[in-house]
């Protein structure tokens, strides 16, 4: 909220800008810096778009889904069959 308020300005449009794209399936993570924030050197930036991922419809999660179990099945076959043989 805090970054959506620095942006936009004001609470009202922060707020409803936030829910809109929470509603719309966007979701914000935070990036952890990989030194401390000291080790950095400052300067002015002008924020233009925002760092988001969308979250996956139901659909494109189960599409998703087959994808990954396709690909890994032969691996998981073979694991299965070695297994058996010892």
């Amino acid at each position: 909220m805090a970054m959506f308020l620095d942006h936009y300005g004001t609470l009202a449009e922060a707020g409803w800008l936030l829910w809109r794209a929470t509603a719309h399936g966007w979701h914000m993570y935070s990036a952890p810096l990989p030194r401390p924030a000291d080790d950095y050197r400052r300067c002015d930036v002008e924020v233009t778009e925002l760092c988001v991922r969308r979250a996956l419809a139901d659909e494109e999660h189960a599409q998703a889904e087959h994808r990954a179990r396709a690909f890994l099945q032969p691996y998981v076959t073979a694991a299965r069959a070695a297994r058996q043989g010892r």
